[in-house]
């Protein structure tokens, strides 16, 4: 049975996310610790909560920012050919995972350029995200997740590609929902246990190869995939198009000839048959 490209771009976010761990602590590892030093005092349960609102408020921003990256996508989509629109979509889901695999596997950033696109939301941003870390509590936690989620990331941006891919409102928050949950693990660590540890864990060499040997599997597959129902789409638009320039005219004429066949045919029996009756009444 073939894959469908949804589930694969499902899996991939997952598989980015759950690789990207030590990425993600790099950046937002060090306020989740932040959450934890605030209140040292405080039960495992208390902890937990603070990492969850901030997590799962972060997490929320993602997936509202795959919507309107979805949302995007789907516009776009409509505005023009839908057909080889659509493949060039998938072509570049698949080119999306290869880069998120290369950056795993040989640690090449290539998609990092897209951070400065969202450098100018951030500074708009940044002063709210400041007030709310400050508020301390659950309220500041799930106020400072939600504008975490939108701090330039070059792995969060080329999902946020992947999700504008699948020109759909709800596959595209999915697919941002799937990165988010790949980086939880680490990220609720990092908060209820030690920097450290999660650290440790998010950081194993075979974790991000494993990641990256499966990002390399989906991408070729998506883009070989895609690439491969564009040329038999474009086989068949070859095939059709002279097939239907030859044939109609010629089927058309033939019921011409043979209607004006007929008719001469007719006409030659009408004036015989005219013939015959003149001379009579004549006489």
């Amino acid at each position: 049975m073939t894959p469908d490209p949804g589930s694969l771009s499902l899996a991939a976010a997952l598989v980015a996310g759950l690789a990207a761990s030590g990425h993600c602590l790099g950046m937002c590892g060090g306020i989740a610790g932040a959450l934890a030093m605030r209140r040292p005092q405080a039960t495992f349960g208390a902890r937990l909560g603070l990492a969850l609102a901030y997590n799962l408020s972060r997490i929320s921003s993602y997936a509202l920012a795959g919507a309107i990256a979805g949302l995007l996508g789907r516009t776009l989509l409509r505005a023009v050919d839908v057909a080889p629109l659509s493949i060039a979509f998938r072509v570049i889901a698949g080119l999306v995972m290869l880069a998120a695999a290369a950056r795993l596997l040989f640690g090449w950033r290539l998609l990092d350029p897209l951070e400065s696109a969202g450098a100018g939301l951030w500074r708009r941003i940044a002063p709210w995200a400041g007030r709310q870390g400050r508020s301390g509590g659950v309220a500041g936690a799930i106020g400072l997740g939600l504008a975490w989620g939108w701090l330039p990331c070059g792995m969060t941006y080329s999902m946020l590609l992947l999700a504008a891919t699948t020109a759909s409102v709800p596959m595209g928050a999915a697919v941002m929902l799937a990165f988010g949950l790949g980086t939880l693990p680490s990220m609720v660590t990092a908060t209820v246990a030690f920097e450290r540890v999660a650290r440790s864990l998010s950081s194993r060499a075979t974790l991000r190869n494993v990641a990256g040997v499966l990002l390399l599997g989906f991408g070729l597959w998506t883009a070989g995939n895609a690439l491969r129902h564009g040329a038999v789409h474009a086989g068949h638009d070859a095939s059709a198009h002279p097939g239907q320039g030859v044939t109609a005219p010629m089927s058309d004429h033939s019921h011409h000839n043979d209607g004006a066949a007929g008719d001469e045919t007719t006409s030659a029996e009408d004036h015989s048959q005219h013939g015959g009756e003149h001379p009579g009444r004549t006489n």
